[in-house]
């Protein structure tokens, strides 16, 4: 900002600039190398499919899946510690670094689901998978901004890629309402995020988030304009995690959309969503006492955050218990494991929580997340393999599955299991883990906040009994697929062979979550946030 200043020459400003602003940003090159390499990887994907046939263009998904390798081993490379690129504006850390890795490896099979999928058989992919490339480029950069202008905009790359991605169909109806609900409530959303972040750069006087964390519990705590501004960009937020009250455009756009690209948003998108949510709310320090009278509304907010994590959980719920279309199912169950993973963001806003405690609220959602990728995405991939057969997503599609298509059948039900939290599933350590890290979190609250931690436990006591609400409607469909009645002669489902192995891979990590959780567990609480000014 150093060149707006009137009191230097423009001479000395220049050289300013050539000395000091080019350098860093040069410098920052060699770190945002994976960022670089996908973006020329889209760019590539999308003039490729210029020059090539339209029966060729889905095969371009294999280029789109080399980029995804590419950048994922470039971020392994790297040897990553905690600075500042580009002048503050993204942030490098173990935290974004796990995130970096979990949107590119976990892009991979959104891709291959596209690429099997006969919805999209004779569509131009080269710019479907274009777009895809860069709605994760915009899941990595909200992971690691550390500017509310790189958050944002970040954020805005995501979801204009996925607003044409949901109305990629653009002759079918229900793709096209999909759509424009979505752009419509995004952009509702994102203005309001907007004047969140406004307020928020008005009362620190900087856009860096550490600073401005910093500035709104200093002294004498914070005050109701920060509490505003932070509820306001909550609610930006809360459309891309699908949380309440902005819930609402899931089911519609959910059934609309491709259903690869339902799987993405129920799985990538929500995971941006959380990794800028814990970035932006997960650098508090609450433990300042305000002055004499006055209210310190830094203790309203994990309040706050409790209230909304048990209402979406109990809505998602029991909105999905009277479902009948599959995908529409799945909307109100995302809705409700959103639910589950806004526990471990009350973590990390709990006055003076003891840093370890904040640690399990960073590594409950990341592991959860991981859990969720696995199970909910092999749910999807079966969802699309039978789609491509039967053309329809009805519950009553299912039946017979069991015996139609065993191994799709006996894969459903081990995700299904694990999506309610049933062992040996990586489901299961995950809910198990929440909860428990919200239950021990409470030994580490201050004298005095006696209410706070009632409330933990009437989350904890809803995180139960919705999990058990929840199996009714999951175990519905295993009943349509092995007792209702059928043709004992109907026609065995052949299964692709990439199909199949989406399954299985999927499948494999499921279990493995639970078979290795605890050192994945150990291995998420070193994941750290920036938090340098």
């Amino acid at each position: 900002m150093f060149l707006l200043n009137t009191d230097v020459n423009l001479a000395e400003k220049y050289e300013r600039f050539g000395s000091e602003v080019i350098p860093k940003v040069v410098d920052s090159l060699h770190w945002f190398a994976p960022e670089l390499q996908l973006a020329i990887f889209a760019i590539a994907v999308l003039l490729l499919d210029l020059f090539l046939p339209r029966k060729m263009s889905k095969h371009i998904a294999w280029l789109a899946i080399g980029g995804l390798i590419y950048a994922a081993a470039t971020t392994f490379g790297l040897h990553h510690e905690e600075k500042k690129l580009f002048l503050g504006m993204i942030a490098i850390d173990s935290y974004s670094v796990f995130f970096k890795a979990f949107f590119l490896l976990g892009g991979i099979p959104f891709v291959l689901l596209s690429y099997v999928s006969k919805e999209l058989e004779n569509a131009r992919m080269g710019e479907y998978y274009a777009i895809l490339l860069a709605t994760i480029l915009g899941g990595m950069l909200m992971a690691s901004a550390n500017h509310i202008l790189m958050a944002f905009m970040a954020l805005e790359l995501l979801s204009l890629g996925s607003y044409v991605l949901v109305g990629y169909h653009k002759r079918q109806n229900k793709s096209s309402e999909a759509s424009l609900k979505y752009i419509i409530y995004g952009s509702v959303a994102s203005a309001i995020m907007a004047y969140g972040l406004s307020i928020l750069y008005g009362l620190s006087g900087s856009g860096e988030i550490p600073k401005i964390l910093a500035t709104l519990t200093a002294d004498e705590g914070m005050g109701f304009a920060g509490f505003f501004a932070l509820l306001l960009t909550f609610m930006g937020l809360a459309y891309k995690m699908a949380t309440i009250p902005m819930h609402f455009w899931s089911p519609d756009v959910y059934e609309g959309a491709p259903t690869p690209i339902t799987a993405f948003l129920s799985v990538a998108s929500k995971a941006a969503g959380f990794a800028l949510a814990m970035r932006l709310f997960g650098s508090f320090s609450l433990d300042v006492a305000p002055e004499a009278g006055g209210i310190d509304y830094s203790e309203l907010w994990p309040i706050f955050l409790i209230v909304i994590a048990i209402v979406t959980m109990t809505l998602g719920n029991l909105a999905a218990l009277t479902q009948t279309n599959v995908k529409r199912l799945f909307a109100y169950s995302s809705i409700a494991h959103a639910g589950y993973m806004m526990m471990g963001v009350v973590l990390l806003q709990i006055q003076g929580i003891e840093d370890q405690a904040a640690g399990f609220g960073i590594s409950s959602v990341a592991y959860y997340l991981l859990a969720y990728l696995a199970m909910n995405l092999g749910a999807f991939a079966v969802v699309v393999l039978l789609e491509n057969k039967t053309g329809s997503v009805e519950l009553e599609e299912y039946a017979g599955l069991g015996w139609k298509a065993p191994f799709l059948g006996f894969s459903l039900v081990i995700f299904l299991f694990s999506l309610v939290g049933i062992p040996p599933t990586g489901g299961f350590m995950g809910k198990f883990q929440l909860i428990m890290a919200a239950v021990n979190s409470r030994g580490a609250l201050p004298e005095g906040t006696e209410f706070l931690s009632a409330m933990i436990l009437v989350m904890v006591a809803f995180a139960l009994l919705n999990t058990a609400v929840s199996v009714y409607y999951y175990l519905k469909i295993i009943k349509t697929m092995f007792f209702s009645k059928i043709d004992t002669n109907a026609e065995k489902i052949a299964v692709p062979v990439l199909g199949s192995v989406v399954v299985a891979l999927c499948l494999l990590l499921t279990i493995y979550l639970f078979v290795s959780a605890s050192s994945l567990i150990t291995e998420t609480l070193h994941l750290e946030i920036y938090t340098g000014a």
